[in-house]
């Protein structure tokens, strides 16, 4: 995030301490639920919603602004399958938005151009090359390293995202090696399966509790050796902390993170439905910005009933809009290497 960004967040969160005004300051977008893939482990491709056209996506991004938006992260099934992906793209970046993308990566090379005003590109990996193949399809693999080259070469920022199942929860060091290799930062999460509509498969496909908790602990060893691990030590020690990882959510507060979903982000899915988060959508009876607004809908999210949950992108959000001062620090660190090791 750049630096005039981080610092409009920072200046929101801080007025929502001291006043509980709310700003929409981070919004995620489920622009479709289309996709060229059918991932053993999510069931967004299933969902049939009548989505939203490019017009419509622009006014809410016109507004988004207008409340002071300042970071928007994209995602889908797959954004690429999406023609106008790339006028969005740009509608965000003409705002100042800082805009961050989640793709599977097969479309990266024949859109590449359309992708200039990215600043992070989070593609899927999966493990090893059969294990990933196995959890998406055979050939994908390939076609991530490939999404990984042309992007890095066009200067865009890359992260990988790994679902850790029970078929690749022993490919973390190998996706390390890989990241240091290739120049990306490796981040990983909890398997969500037990969260509609987005996963499936939880039990077939959940590593048990000490496994997970095994692993947490080796990306906790390698985040502290300097290593490309994308989870925060704040998050990884918070995840630690977890009973059991078959339930993704809790209604009770967590160590001291507290949930700002619904206050300082939100998440928008492909149909104009306003939900606190991406692991809410369906479930908690958000309005519809077609139907009400942006703003109107924006009101409801009040009463969020989730205080705590196991997603690592979630959390990191809630610690930095928290205002959490060891988050910042070490979200400061870590942006400061990043860069560092891009000019290296």
């Amino acid at each position: 995030m750049k630096a005039a960004s981080l610092a409009k967040m920072s200046l929101g969160a801080a007025r929502y301490r001291l006043t509980g005004h709310r700003v929409p300051l981070h919004v995620l977008l489920t622009v479709t639920h289309q996709c060229n893939a059918l991932c053993a482990y999510c069931a967004v491709p299933l969902q049939r919603v009548q989505e939203l056209s490019t017009e419509e996506w622009g006014d809410i991004l016109d507004r988004l602004a207008r409340r002071g938006t300042t970071r928007v992260s994209i995602g889908g099934g797959e954004p690429l399958t999406r023609a106008d992906i790339g006028m969005l793209i740009d509608r965000c970046h003409s705002h100042g938005m800082w805009t961050s993308m989640e793709s599977n990566g097969h479309l990266v090379p024949q859109r590449i151009g359309e992708l200039k005003n990215l600043r992070q590109l989070v593609l899927s990996l999966d493990g090893r090359p059969a294990n990933h193949d196995q959890l998406r399809e055979h050939g994908s693999y390939k076609k991530v390293l490939q999404a990984i080259e042309v992007a890095r070469a066009a200067g865009i920022e890359v992260w990988t995202l790994t679902a850790l199942t029970r078929r690749n929860i022993d490919d973390v060091g190998f996706i390390l090696d890989q990241a240091e290799a290739l120049g990306f930062t490796a981040n990983f999460q909890v398997l969500q399966g037990d969260c509609s509509p987005y996963g499936k498969g939880g039990e077939r496909l959940r590593a048990d509790q000490a496994e997970t908790q095994r692993v947490l602990r080796e990306l906790l060893e390698a985040r502290l050796a300097g290593r490309p691990v994308g989870i925060s030590e704040k998050t990884l020690r918070y995840l630690l902390t977890w009973q059991d990882f078959r339930k993704t959510t809790d209604s009770t507060p967590h160590e001291d993170l507290h949930c700002l979903a619904g206050q300082l982000y939100c998440a928008i899915d492909a149909d104009g439905t306003l939900s606190p988060c991406t692991l809410q959508v369906g479930s908690f009876g958000g309005k519809n910005i077609r139907e009400v607004g942006f703003d109107a809908a924006f009101d409801t999210l009040r009463d969020n009933p989730c205080a705590a949950c196991t997603s690592s992108a979630l959390t990191e959000y809630n610690y930095l809009y928290n205002l959490n001062l060891p988050a910042l620090v070490e979200y400061a660190r870590a942006r400061r290497w990043r860069e560092e090791r891009k000019v290296a």
